[in-house]
């Protein structure tokens, strides 16, 4: 549903909130990926927002919810037979999802933008197409390792995937270029 507001005479349109969720692992891509977000969308829909409501540009960005989702990988069973090490092994890796998403919830805080982070368990690529249709995103950001293409046959590639098998809109952010040192 699209509302309208009357500023001066003039209809403008006012912009639905778009529901952007970011997957974040330990990775430096995946922070790029949320710091571009912030950086090319957030704040630009925000200012676009301000001006669509007010008239004027104002860069308020307090009104923007962003959803950040880490996903912890089950340890495999064969590997940890049983009792306190597989209890001490999810608790360390449960520390370590929680640090993850703190960083990245002060990235957003930092640019005056409300998150709101998921700590997900299973198979990354299915955790997060998964949480894609659960929580009615507009947009699914993630970044991209810059795996080649035999890597990436081997390995598999959770963008790829998600690219593919996600319902909505999906944004890769690749690896900032290197710069060349002459």
């Amino acid at each position: 549903m699209e509302e309208t507001t009357s500023t001066g005479g003039a209809a403008a349109a006012a912009v639905k909130p778009m529901n952007v969720l970011v997957a974040i692992d330990d990775s430096d891509e995946s922070f790029n990926a949320l710091q571009w977000v912030i950086d090319n969308i957030l704040k630009q829909r925000s200012t676009a927002t301000d001006e669509a409501t007010t008239g004027e540009a104002r860069g308020s960005s307090n009104d923007k919810v962003i959803t950040i989702a880490h996903v912890m990988e089950p340890l495999p069973r064969y590997a940890y037979p049983g009792g306190y090490v597989v209890e001490s092994s999810n608790k360390a890796q449960g520390q370590h999802a929680a640090r993850i998403v703190s960083r990245a919830f002060e990235m957003c805080r930092d640019n005056s933008l409300k998150a709101k982070t998921v700590i997900l368990e299973g198979d990354p690529k299915d955790m997060i197409c998964r949480a894609v249709e659960e929580m009615d995103i507009d947009l699914l950001v993630i970044g991209s390792r810059g795996l080649g293409q035999i890597k990436r046959a081997f390995l598999g590639s959770v963008s790829d995937y998600c690219a593919h098998q996600a319902k909505c809109a999906v944004l890769v952010v690749k690896p900032p270029a290197k710069k060349k040192s002459t």
